[in-house]
């Protein structure tokens, strides 16, 4: 222990280390307040999913129009909402889908424009352009994207028994306690229609009272009515007029006269309360079920409404009423948090242990492992704070953040009490040692720190995409407070500690790295003296990369594994929903038979009679240590232990061997992966003449059935059905007086229903559907002979004025920034998507199309290379603004060339890493990349500064290169493994942030750390020495130019002189 510190001692010292030795209370009150402040910010910062304050620039409109053809959809809804939508500001890209149940409109706009105002004005649009609309729609939805779109729990109920009213027990039993619940916005119900006012007209009947369809359903849209009729001024107040006439009773709409006094709906149709006529089914685990999508509220806490909602799911399970229901919870975005933030913290302590695991190890001293540990939680903690204050929430994307940062806060102390080591062991006492050691390091630990820090910059400031900066900043602005507080730590804390606390007995460095450290300088001397050979070896190292870097995998996804495949079903337009039915439950039966070797938790089945989906759940894999995978790795190997199920890849391949061939059927697979996409790659075809493009699809999918990870190949002309068009003989029609609106009308409301103005009753309105009744309308007979009556009262079938083309017809049909364009998906089973859309080159670089016609990989390709350029833009940056700052550090163009050599050799051993891995380099891996830029130079810079520091105090050049090597081999040791340690967990297990890996970032940052701290030992040295040699050179030889000039000069005055 020192005695009184004397200030001449200090005279020299830096701010911050003198501060520290001069008010030792006050810091270590400053230690005590931040970590009770820091705890308090833990305890009471909100926990949430995903941070909240970003909306995607984009916006979509859905307009239902069900039971329609696509063709009719995207002439009379697509292209007029397409053409208003237009008109708004900053649109970049407008999408339409035009399919069977009515039109989709994606609208991207420019990243600058603000969300609310687009929306706003995209209200006003849709007001306008609804009057060019079709009459029968009632209205269009808005939708914009935000977290709080999705629903926060999924709950499958499936009764024992059919129900008769399965949506009004629904609604009454569930859906309303669930809305009472605080902080729950709404509860959808799926699975189950409301119950309508069915007025279903016997054909026959029309008949025999010579009425036109179109008139009774004209008569019947106009009597109901309720309108507002203006108003009038009364003593001075305004009174409001309403003209009332909405139907009261079922009878009251059965009383309605038709066509004169005589004839009334009853006597031509049958009315009725009744659910109505459904075209698809829903099964859960064999039975009918019935699905509640439950959505919070903006402001509630995730976690809270999660839990409050289990606890009413659990009540309605006790009550003795309802035992004959079973419930399933098929996705709950609150255990998902909950199971997140517990993965990250198990992964933060573990790699806090691995660290201290690591500085004992070279340090031998329990004392200064200690105080060297302190940085951890300290670092952490005033991070939090100060995302507390700043009102951010602890979400899963700033807890990686600090994850990261757990390894990299020790770095500063190591490098910091290691050089005051070394003046304790030249002789000086502890307070000068203090002082001295840090002081030397001060400007070099800062100019480290904020190399890493600076990394973030072209991730938050340069990309143009608005979500990825949001994200990255939320990601780099927590590891940013860490390694601030961290710098603090070491420049103030372990100045402080190593002067009172830590005791003055040497420290024994461990066997093997005094071993380690004499074959180092051994060959750090041979590299110096063998320049040219060892410049032949970093070369061909650095080359080692181009042999795997295009075996490795990639794809736009962040890797996980969202437990679940799905099979699609294309049947036969003759099946029936029974037939279908049927096919469904051998299939489910098939998965059945082997449920736990497919680790199969619950089978979701939604069909129509000409088209399905199986969705089989699995079990989600059981989050394990790090220990673990290598225990089962180990044990794998070995041949000693196996997996008690197939992986979801086998599991697809099984399957499809052991379904039977069913005749007229195809079934094609999907799976997806975390970040939403399937696996699988698309080709979009454009062009005017939606028939052309499919002839062409059909020769770009043979071509796609070379490649051999296809498994299944999907068109938008594939997933069409049959379609009976109908030409209208004009002058045969007008000869009876009907117009072409009369009979498009009256098959329209004969087989596809119109909604009627609603049924109001004292506590809801009820929709009403005017249609056909079922028999009357099974077949292509009894759609010829729908009947139309001439103004003189004959009976005309449709036959006669029409005639009847039958062809397969669009199941969507999409336009793109005005083009019309057919979609074609390959699904895969590999997930290297990079390798499938070079595949997809190939196999497609021969194919010419027609004149007007051209084909594209698609948005999402287009977005992968948009993804990669913001990358490479991101990487160029981060390397200028650490030569920038290194520049500033060595007051040098020169020198910090020769650290950044550093940077190339780290992508060697991150691409190695990955191959030796197998693991995919997804978007977790490029960020990675992006941040070992600014840890991989950290060592290099403090070792380049001892070079120079050993220089100016009179060393050669050789002699200080090995000298620095020799005493920062130790320091240099620790700071890569502490954060090689701190990363374990995150690159070895099989921990996930909301589903998603993050061992590709793990496993590129510990690869390239441990390669570029293997070779920048000796890279460093060696481009040192090169790069210096050139600054002297140019030095000599700026130096002989401005002699020459000034021999020059003095000539040419003698010269004058003489003359004169």
């Amino acid at each position: 222990m020192s005695g009184k510190i004397n200030k001449r001692q200090l005279i020299n010292a830096s701010p911050l280390p003198k501060f520290a030795l001069m008010r030792p209370v006050t810091v270590l009150m400053s230690l005590v307040a931040l970590l009770v402040v820091g705890f308090i910010a833990y305890k009471q910062i909100a926990v949430e999913l995903m941070p909240a304050g970003y909306t995607p620039p984009f916006l979509g409109i859905w307009t239902p129009y069900p039971n329609a053809n696509p063709e009719e959809v995207e002439q009379y809804i697509a292209r007029p909402v397409e053409e208003e939508v237009r008109t708004l500001q900053g649109v970049q890209r407008v999408v339409t889908n035009s399919s069977t149940r009515g039109c989709w409109t994606f609208i991207e706009f420019s990243q600058e424009i603000d969300m609310d105002i687009a929306y706003s004005q995209l209200r006003d649009r849709m007001d306008r352009v609804k009057a060019e609309l079709p009459d029968d729609i009632e209205r269009l939805y808005l939708r914009k994207w935000s977290e709080d779109d999705d629903p926060v729990i999924w709950v499958a109920i499936i009764p024992d028994e059919p129900l008769d009213d399965p949506y009004y027990f629904t609604e009454q039993v569930l859906k309303k306690p669930l809305e009472r619940i605080e902080g729950v916005a709404n509860v959808e119900i799926g699975g189950a229609d409301e119950k309508s006012i069915l007025i279903h007209i016997n054909q026959d009947l029309v008949k025999s009272f010579k009425v036109n369809l179109y008139e009774i359903v004209t008569a019947l849209r106009s009597d109901n009515f309720s309108i507002s009729s203006g108003h009038l001024e009364s003593g001075g107040q305004k009174i409001y007029v309403r003209s009332m006439g909405k139907f009261k009773s079922l009878e009251a709409v059965r009383e309605i006269p038709i066509h004169g006094p005589n004839i009334k709906v009853k006597d031509i149709a049958e009315v009725k309360y009744d659910v109505p006529e459904r075209h698809w089914k829903q099964r859960i685990d064999g039975q009918a079920a019935i699905e509640l999508a439950i959505y919070k509220e903006s402001i509630a806490n995730t976690v809270d409404v999660c839990q409050a909602i289990e606890e009413q799911l659990a009540d309605f399970k006790k009550d003795p009423r309802y035992q004959n229901y079973r419930i399933e919870i098929l996705f709950n975005q609150g255990e998902f948090i909950l199971e997140s933030v517990n993965n990250l913290e198990n992964a933060g302590i573990w790699g806090a242990f691995f660290a201290f695991f690591v500085l004992y190890f070279f340090l031998r001293r329990m004392r200064m492992t200690i105080i060297l540990n302190i940085a951890i939680p300290l670092s952490i903690m005033v991070s939090m704070t100060v995302l507390y204050f700043i009102g951010w929430t602890m979400n899963l994307i700033t807890m990686m953040g600090l994850m990261i940062s757990v390894g990299m806060v020790v770095d500063n102390s190591i490098v910091v009490l290691e050089n005051i080591y070394h003046k304790r062991a030249n002789g000086l006492n502890d307070v000068d040692a203090a002082a001295k050691g840090s002081s030397e390091v001060y400007l070099a630990v800062i100019m480290a720190t904020m190399t890493t820090m600076v990394v973030f910059l072209p991730l938050i400031l340069m990309s143009d995409d608005l979500e990825f900066q949001f994200i990255m900043l939320r990601i780099g602005l927590p590891v940013v407070f860490a390694l601030g507080a961290s710098l603090f730590v070491a420049l103030i804390f372990i100045p402080l500690a190593a002067s009172r606390i830590v005791s003055r007995r040497k420290v024994t460095e461990a066997p093997v790295i005094i071993k380690l450290n004499r074959v180092y300088s051994k060959t750090l001397a041979w590299v110096l003296n063998h320049r040219i050979e060892a410049f032949i070896i970093l070369i061909l190292t650095y080359m080692s990369m181009e042999l795997i870097t295009d075996s490795i995998p990639k794809t736009d996804n962040a890797q996980g594994n969202i437990n679940d495949f799905r099979l699609f079903l294309d049947m036969p337009d003759n099946y029936t929903l029974d037939d279908a039915e049927n096919l469904i439950i051998r299939i489910e039966d098939s998965i059945r038979v082997k449920a736990e070797a497919y680790n199969v938790r619950t089978i979701n089945s939604r069909f129509r009679n000409n088209n399905g989906r199986v969705q089989v759940f699995l079990f989600p894999e059981p989050q394990e240590n790090w220990y673990d995978v290598i225990y089962k790795g180990i044990a794998q190997l070995g041949g000693f232990y196996h997996r008690s199920h197939m992986p979801r890849e086998e599991v697809i391949e099984d399957l499809k061997k052991r379904l039977p061939d069913f005749p007229g059927v195809k079934v094609r697979t999907s799976w997806r992966q975390e970040g939403g996409q399937d696996a699988s790659v698309n080709i979009s075809l454009y062009g005017d003449d939606t028939n052309k493009l499919a002839s062409l699809a059909e020769e770009v999918e043979r071509r796609l059935k070379k490649i051999p990870d296809i498994i299944s190949i999907e068109t938008d002309r594939e997933t069409g059905e049959d379609e009976i068009r109908l030409v209208i003989k004009r002058e045969q029609a007008q000869k009876f007086g009907i117009s072409p609106r009369m009979i498009s009308g009256t098959i329209m409301y004969a087989l596809r229903g119109i909604q009627l103005p609603k049924y109001q009753t004292e506590e809801k309105e009820i929709d009403m559907l005017i249609q056909l009744r079922e028999e009357d309308r099974r077949n292509f007979e009894q759609l010829k002979n729908i009947t139309f009556f001439s103004r003189n009262g004959k009976e005309v079938p449709l036959a006669a004025i029409a005639d009847f083309q039958i062809k397969k017809g669009f199941g969507e049909i999409h336009r793109e920034d005005g083009k019309t364009y057919l979609g074609i998906k390959a699904n895969a089973t590999t997930q290297n998507v990079g390798e499938l859309y070079a595949k997809v080159d190939k196999v497609m670089e021969d194919f010419n199309m027609p004149y007007g016609y051209s084909w594209s990989k698609g948005e999402r390709y287009r977005r992968m290379q948009e993804s990669d350029d913001n990358t490479m833009q991101a990487v160029v940056l981060a390397v200028c603004f650490v030569f920038i700052l290194m520049g500033i550090l060595f007051e040098s163009f020169v020198l910090p060339l020769s650290v950044l050599i550093a940077i190339p050799f780290s992508f060697v051993g991150a691409y190695w890493m990955l191959y030796i891995t197998n693991t995919t380099l997804d978007m977790m891996g490029q960020i990675g990349f992006i941040i070992l830029i600014g840890i991989v130079v950290n060592n290099a810079i403090v070792l380049v500064d001892l070079i120079n520091r050993l220089r100016k105090e009179g060393y050669s050049r050789f002699d200080a290169i090995v000298e620095a090597g020799r005493n920062r081999f130790r320091p240099i040791l620790m700071t890569a493994f502490t954060t090689i340690g701190g990363l374990i967990p995150m690159a070895v297990g099989n921990t996930k942030m909301i589903g998603i890996s993050y061992s590709p970032m793990g496993r590129v940052i510990i690869g390239g750390l441990i390669f570029s701290t293997a070779i920048s030992l000796l890279a460093v040295p060696w481009a040192y020495t090169v790069f210096d040699d050139l600054r002297n050179y140019f030095r000599k030889l700026t130096a002989g130019i401005l002699v020459k000039r000034k021999i020059t000069a003095t000539e040419e005055t003698d010269i004058s002189f003489a003359g004169k």
